[in-house]
């Protein structure tokens, strides 16, 4: 097994999720962050901006039309994980960079991803995991990835009343379309605690698509930029058939088994 350990695999499927501290070296990050920094100064459907209009909430579908994230995807460092996680060949369903801006990064909701690739894009079943990048040091001031532990064994969980009437950027906005309710989350915290996901960049963390999580805003002078892929069973594709897709950005349209590419940069 490469990448990752017969423990760690484990790990992830006992508690939700694992975190590989330094996974990827500062070379790496650095080019992955200009790029972004390339990325935000053009306009793409798949980007979406904070509410209050100072700067892009996420970059969604960057592999679609990028070299750069093409060829991340693709990178043996994250295909033998998935396919360890999933036991089973993967193609990216999703592929986003969220970022909060210094003071001015809102917060997302409690949540669990895994309704939205169900109920939007008819993903069968939960076998459907994410992995986020971390493409700046992330700390407990500037809107860090909380987590539940363990929730992602509670299955989907009942959303509080789903918001009505918005489009696909409702299901990226920080009134996302599903909701953990507050009074589930305060009783799976009271189980199973909660952890805030921070470390250095090159830092990972892979989890589990039906983990209950959220972030804070980001009220410090500190930006918080991640990359997050999320890597599906080829077995638990969408039907082809299925109607009224949402963009190709947010739902794949080729769900055939990704071939490693192996680069000098990434």
């Amino acid at each position: 097994m490469k990448y990752i350990t017969q423990s760690q695999v484990n790990e992830f499927h006992a508690n939700g999720f694992i975190k590989l501290l330094n996974f990827l070296p500062a070379t790496e990050i650095n080019a992955l962050s200009d790029q972004v920094e390339f990325l935000e100064q053009s306009e793409y459907p798949g980007h979406i901006l904070e509410e209050h209009g100072k700067g892009y909430r996420a970059l969604h579908g960057c592999h679609l039309y990028d070299r750069v994230f093409e060829q991340l995807i693709k990178s043996p460092r994250f295909l033998y994980p998935a396919k360890a996680l999933l036991d089973d060949e993967v193609y990216v369903h999703q592929l986003k960079i969220n970022l909060k801006k210094p003071f001015h990064g809102e917060l997302w909701p409690w949540h669990q991803d895994y309704i939205y690739w169900r109920e939007k894009d008819g993903v069968p079943n939960d076998s459907i995991i994410s992995v986020m990048i971390f493409l700046d040091d992330i700390t407990e001031f500037n809107g860090p990835l909380f987590v539940i532990p363990k929730s992602h064994k509670m299955g989907s969980l009942d959303p509080k009343m789903p918001k009505q009437g918005g489009g696909w950027d409702q299901d990226v906005s920080a009134e996302l379309t599903y909701q953990v309710d507050e009074s589930v989350v305060e009783s799976l915290i009271k189980q199973n605690g909660i952890v805030a996901a921070t470390g250095p960049k090159g830092t990972v963390l892979w989890f589990h698509g039906n983990i209950v999580h959220a972030s804070p805003s980001n009220i410090s002078p500190f930006q918080r930029r991640v990359a997050i892929i999320t890597y599906n069973s080829v077995a638990n594709a969408p039907s082809k058939s299925r109607e009224n897709l949402r963009p190709a950005f947010l739902c794949a349209r080729d769900t055939s088994p990704l071939v490693e590419e192996i680069t000098e940069t990434i």
